[in-house]
């Protein structure tokens, strides 16, 4: 090369660095000091970049959520997060942000995008469109519908108590939250495709659906921060993503198996009516529903549409109710005044330990009741704070001006453990339900969330919940084995709540 071709070389790549160093100047200045949440509270690292919340979600595994419950102790109950977001930790703003459909709520797209399936409602990020794709399927997990159903959770829980008994024999422990997630997803399942996935028979249950969700789950951090890494990672040559980014080659393959699972619905669809596979069944099937519906159109019903709606209600099928379980049964375990109560008034309601009650005759035992209502509060539900931006209103809160189009949020943590609403708000306590003002309190459980988005599943969860915890406490007495506070506590957010990443998980011996 010649001197003044060097010499232009050299020119240009100093122009250029020249370019981006005022380029970053000026972005920072107006992210400090003019964009329009400059005036809300908070470290100015956050405010300057996304890398701040990298760090602590990428680099340290889940961790923002525990910063920004400090970052609220620091610059009080409103901070700027990112460079975009507000969050708010005053229980009594909730209904604000997460509100009815009279006031329109989308989502914040740079976070819709964290599970990389564009297509699913919990994906969906306009008001309109959500509603669209939300409304077939209202009916189908709607309180009556769920009481029909309730014949075939029962005969899930019965298999759960089969594999119990079984395990008894043997003297060997159960790692609970593998056994949950055998239950909910075989439940799922089969509500959603008509037939389960037979999770309950495998030696180890669900465990291979866990360790699938939990490593999805943590890559919902590393896709929020670069949108582009998925699509790029599908379209590379296999044996090279399996090389570059093992963890893409886990969604890889689920999209590819559900591809087949789906596809054959469509087919069986296309076959004999809805009505026919409910006769089938014993229950209509999501799936059969959304290509039955006369409101969808057809670019909805497409095939990676609905693989994309497969991956989403299975994922929240399974993991948050098998969380759930799994720290529930731990907090009554490790108190034998709780077990021991719930225990007599299982024993009143139950006379015959092999009948399951229905959920309407469930929920009228006080004490079920309020054991239930805690572990929501302290199981927390979604543990990644959910944004929702109001499109052309201003928010109001603390003097403070939230714009039109600013992405707002909340954490269930932070809701759940406020200590003016829970006294001693990490110990788990179910008289704090069965006290005069208990019911006033209810409001500030947001483990469905609210709102238009509110958990789909809510009426499901909840017929299981009520089903094996009543038939395993019934039937069983169980023993902590080798497990303490720290294999249920929540420790990482992964969008969903995971304990200690070395736990072993929370074992029992049944008795």
């Amino acid at each position: 090369m010649t001197l003044v071709g060097e010499l232009t070389l050299g020119t240009g790549a100093g122009v250029l660095a020249g370019c981006i160093a005022v380029y970053l100047v000026c972005m920072s200045i107006y992210r400090l000091y003019f964009c329009p949440i400059a005036h809300i509270p908070g470290p100015k690292l956050a405010a300057l970049t996304f890398w701040y919340e990298f760090y602590y979600d990428v680099v340290k595994r889940g961790k923002y959520t525990f910063r920004i419950a400090e970052m609220h102790e620091q610059y009080g109950p409103i901070i700027q997060v990112n460079p975009y977001e507000v969050h708010i930790n005053d229980p009594e703003f909730h209904e604000e942000i997460y509100t009815g459909p009279g006031r329109r709520r989308d989502k914040w797209a740079w976070s819709a995008k964290m599970f990389g399936i564009p297509g699913s409602m919990f994906s969906t990020v306009a008001a309109d469109h959500h509603r669209i794709r939300r409304a077939p399927v209202n009916p189908f997990f709607s309180r009556q519908a769920i009481t029909r159903f309730e014949p075939r959770l029962h005969h899930f829980v019965e298999e759960l108590c089969v594999r119990f008994e079984e395990r008894r024999s043997t003297g060997q422990p159960v790692e609970l939250e593998a056994a949950f997630y055998g239950l909910t997803i075989d439940n799922i399942s089969d509500y959603a495709f008509g037939e389960p996935f037979g999770s309950l028979k495998k030696p180890e249950y669900g465990k291979d659906w866990l360790n699938l969700f939990m490593a999805l789950s943590e890559m919902t951090h590393m896709n929020k921060q670069f949108g582009w890494l998925a699509p790029l990672m599908r379209s590379l040559p296999h044996w090279l993503t399996e090389k570059a980014y093992p963890e893409m080659m886990l969604l890889i393959n689920y999209e590819k198996w559900l591809m087949k699972k789906v596809q054959s619905v469509i087919d069986e669809h296309d076959s004999y009516s809805n009505k026919e596979k409910e006769a089938d069944t014993g229950h209509p099937t999501m799936f059969h529903e959304f290509l039955a519906s006369p409101s969808l159109p057809p670019e909805e019903k497409e095939l990676q549409r609905l693989v994309d709606e497969a991956g989403t209600i299975l994922g929240a099928g399974g993991n948050t109710v098998a969380w759930y379980l799994k720290s529930t049964f731990f907090h009554i375990l490790d108190n034998p005044s709780i077990r021991k109560q719930l225990k007599d008034e299982l024993q009143s309601a139950m006379p015959d330990p092999s009948i399951i009650p229905s959920l309407n005759e469930l929920e009228r035992l006080p004490y079920l009741a309020a054991i239930i209502k805690e572990g929501f509060r302290i199981s927390f539900g979604l543990t990644q704070r959910l944004q929702r931006v109001a499109p052309y209103d201003a928010l109001y809160y603390g003097g403070y001006t939230i714009p039109p189009g600013t992405p707002v949020s909340m954490t269930s943590v932070l809701s759940h453990t406020n200590p003016k609403n829970f006294p001693n708000p990490m110990s788990f306590e179910p008289e704090r339900w069965l006290q005069p003002d208990s019911k006033q309190k209810e409001k500030y459980l947001v483990n469905f969330s609210r709102g238009t988005r509110a958990c789909i599943g809510k009426n499901l969860a909840i017929g299981e919940i009520h089903a094996t915890i009543a038939a395993l406490f019934r039937r069983f007495d169980f023993e902590l084995y080798e497990t303490d506070r720290s294999d249920v506590d929540f420790a990482h957010d992964f969008f969903n709540p995971s304990a200690r990443v070395d736990s072993k998980g929370m074992r029992v011996l049944i008795k």
